[in-house]
């Protein structure tokens, strides 16, 4: 009916009428450009012209729409749920998420960047509605609710029916004929757009975490906007390693200083800073672990708050080709230097 501009109540003289005039505009022999309209001309005559294809038409849809009716439909998502859809209009949009790639670092300091994305904004030059609001006609196939009942057979002699978005209309409850169609949208009633969105990453955030931005999303027309959501990916790092809020990181120290103790700077820290540890008592065996409280992550909610930093210490030892001063023998325990005997 859209296609040929006639009403659902038309005569098979309107019918005809109508076809007559569309062919004489987009016949492929006087307009080349029309030649994939003329098609759908043709074949919108040919299925009204027919009183049971036309009746069959009025009660399930175009044919090929009967026998797709069911395509993706998944029984075990909402097929016998009453609430699917409570307004009985589309469905709510759903949350755009993109996976956001952190380094330590920044989740140790935080950070702002900006982000570069596409999304879909409502058509400026239609408005979102698809073509000219003059032209806009209530959807055929739902009578303009946006939804249809679909009938699946789940035993044999047992039926069921449920809501399903109308994939006529997506849910939206009007038409635009396609001689109507905006030439910005294509009738889409959306276009995409170049966009960048700021995100706050902040002290002590983790891997996982989503950062919600409310309205950020695609735009769609009828509905609210998607929220955009950024989901924290954090990245590996050669020196540390993370857990919940404690840190832990590899250290080398020389065996006179596991001997005798030390007090200099050993690492640096993710934010820079070069971090002073000291140790004056205790030989220290390889994989000893110091403690350094309050040198871990900070608290997301408490960032002054931090965990702890766990330095586990490798000793450097001399190679085989060196030769101890006999001197120093005398210095050394029994324990680390065995007397002859």
């Amino acid at each position: 009916y859209d296609v040929l501009e006639i009403e659902e109540s038309a005569t098979d003289t309107e019918i005809k009428r109508a076809y007559r005039r569309l062919a004489k505009v987009y016949h492929p022999d006087k307009n080349p450009a029309g030649a994939e309209l003329f098609k759908e001309i043709s074949h919108a005559y040919e299925t009204l012209s027919d009183p049971s294809k036309r009746a069959a038409y009025d009660q399930y849809g175009q044919h090929d729409a009967v026998d797709d009716m069911f395509g993706g439909f998944d029984m075990g998502e909402g097929f016998f749920d009453p609430h699917a859809f409570p307004d009985g209009g589309p469905p709510p949009p759903r949350t755009e998420s993109h996976s956001l790639n952190i380094s330590l670092e920044d989740m140790f300091r935080g950070k702002k960047m900006r982000v570069r994305l596409v999304r879909s904004v409502i058509c400026k030059h239609c408005k979102g509605i698809g073509g000219r609001k003059s032209v806009l006609r209530e959807c055929f196939a739902c009578s303009g609710r946006g939804v249809r009942m679909a009938s699946r057979q789940i035993a044999p002699g047992l039926f069921s029916q449920a809501q399903v978005t109308c994939a006529t209309c997506s849910g939206s409850g009007k038409v635009v004929p396609d001689t109507h169609k905006c030439r910005k949208c294509k009738g889409t009633g959306t276009t995409d757009e170049k966009d960048a969105v700021e995100i706050r990453v902040e002290p002590g955030m983790r891997d996982g975490q989503r950062i919600i931005l409310k309205g950020k999303g695609d735009q769609i027309p009828g509905q609210e906007p998607q929220d955009l959501v950024f989901v924290l990916h954090q990245e590996s790092h050669p020196t540390f390693t993370r857990a919940g809020d404690d840190l832990s990181v590899k250290a080398q120290i020389d065996l006179s200083e596991a001997l005798c103790g030390f007090s200099r700077v050993l690492l640096t820290h993710l934010d820079g800073r070069l971090l002073e540890v000291s140790h004056q008592s205790g030989v220290i065996k390889p994989g000893d672990v110091l403690c350094i409280n309050g040198e871990g992550m900070p608290q997301e909610s408490r960032p002054r708050n931090r965990g702890d930093l766990f330095v586990v210490l490798d000793i450097k030892f001399p190679d085989n080709k060196w030769k101890p001063d006999p001197a120093l023998k005398s210095h050394l325990p029994s324990t680390v230097w065995p007397k002859p005997s």
